[in-house]
Formats: C-alpha cells, structure tokens, sequence
C-alpha cells in the first residue's frame, strides 16, 4: 500500500562545509533510494535542513551585530528554504513544483503531493527544521518521521565529549527529553540530536521518529527496505 513518508534531510548532509556549500554528488547517491520509493508507489516529502550555509550567515550576521535570536531564527529558516528549492530544481522531474515553506505548515490547508514528492524548507523561528518535518506529518497524517543526521544515533551523552557515552536505539520521548538535559527552548544553531520543542510537540501528537545517519546509505536502503537497521527509534 503507497504511503507519504516524511523524511527530514539534515543540512549538514547537503551543505557539509564551506569548500562544498552544495554537495550534488550526495544527492545523486542518495536518488537511487528515492527513485526505489517511488516505484514502491509511495510518495515523499522532504524538509531540508541549513548546514554549513547556514551557519555561515548566521556568523556573518552575528559578526555585524546582529544578535536578537528572532532575527537569527528568520536568517536560518530562509536559508532552509533556498537549500530546499535547490534540492528541489535537481529532483524537478520528479517534485512538485514550489517549495513549502513559512506558513505553508501553519494554514489550514491539506498537503497534497500531485507529483511523486514535495520539498520543504523552512517555516516559523524559533525551532529547528525538525518542526517542521513534524508539522508536515501531521498534515500528511503521517505517524513517522524519518530524520536523517551526521550522526548514526541517540547516545546518553555526546560521544564527541564523552568517551563513555552509549548508543541508545530504542527510547521514550520522555527519555530523550532527559539526554539533553530537558532544555524548553531551542537556540539558533543548536545542535541536538532533535531540538527539543520538537521533541514535546511530536510527544504530545503521539508522532515517531527516526534517526538514522545521513552518510550511511546502505543503511537507510535496508531501513526503508524493511530490513535491519543502525539507529534510534524515538516514540511515545
């Protein structure tokens, strides 16, 4: 039976530095699994993430004074959406045409795919582009969402700070809350596994998600294919 499937697409997977603000060859990697999706007859929709682009107006602005976390918030969110219409024009054959973005995730109206997918960029400040991935699978009814990271889990702490820090690839929204420390707000640029306003909207709708590394393609082919898997199931 064809499904939407919401997949949140990290920007560090598609802006991974300064020296390759756009990575192509990723996508053209990465399209082999799509296009597999699309002969399954399911549909998907596509919230990108900023990256390296990103952080890199987000210094400058800050370098020139610029540091109410609102307007920061509304740098970030734009440059979602120009990592959005950029995924979207290499897809085109295949995407709807225009990016969702802003308050598209807000209005009333259904979220319809015509084509075989739809890209995202990014909507209101104040959260990371998670949120907005979990406000398309409300629209879409859409009980998943599949995020792909740098990172290929959840770990009790950060491995990058603690060397004994451990893997956790099944766990409760209420657990993961704890991991990071049960933060209410999301600062601009923070890195969390998922920013944790996120976190409470998709506890309180009942909503799954997903991690799984972005790099690890054989990995997400098994996942979708219904196989093993390398990753953290967060869920109610």
């Amino acid at each position: 039976m064809s499904k939407i499937m919401v997949v949140k697409l990290g920007g560090s997977l598609v802006s991974p530095s300064r020296d390759k603000l756009y990575d192509f060859d990723y996508l053209a990697r990465l399209k082999p699994i799509i296009l597999k999706e699309f002969e399954k007859g399911n549909k998907l929709f596509f919230v990108l993430g900023g990256g390296n682009t990103m952080r890199m107006y987000r210094d400058m602005a800050m370098a020139a004074g610029i540091n109410d976390d609102e307007q920061l918030h509304w740098i970030g969110t734009t440059v979602n959406v120009l990592n959005a219409e950029v995924f979207r024009a290499y897809f085109s054959t295949y995407a709807d045409p225009g990016v969702f973005k802003y308050e598209d995730y807000y209005d009333d109206k259904p979220l319809q795919i015509i084509k075989n997918m739809k890209v995202g960029g990014g909507g209101r400040p104040g959260h990371s582009g998670d949120m907005d991935a979990t406000l398309a699978a409300l629209k879409c009814q859409s009980q998943l969402i599949i995020n792909l990271k740098n990172i290929d889990h959840i770990y009790t702490a950060d491995p990058k700070k603690d060397p004994t820090a451990q893997p956790l690839s099944d766990l409760t929204w209420q657990k993961y809350l704890e991991v990071i420390g049960n933060p209410s707000e999301h600062s601009p640029g923070a890195n969390y596994p998922i920013d944790p306003v996120t976190a409470r909207l998709a506890q309180s709708k009942g909503l799954s998600m997903v991690i799984l590394s972005g790099w690890d393609l054989n990995n997400l082919s098994s996942y979708l294919d219904g196989g093993q898997y390398q990753g953290s199931l967060v869920h109610n």
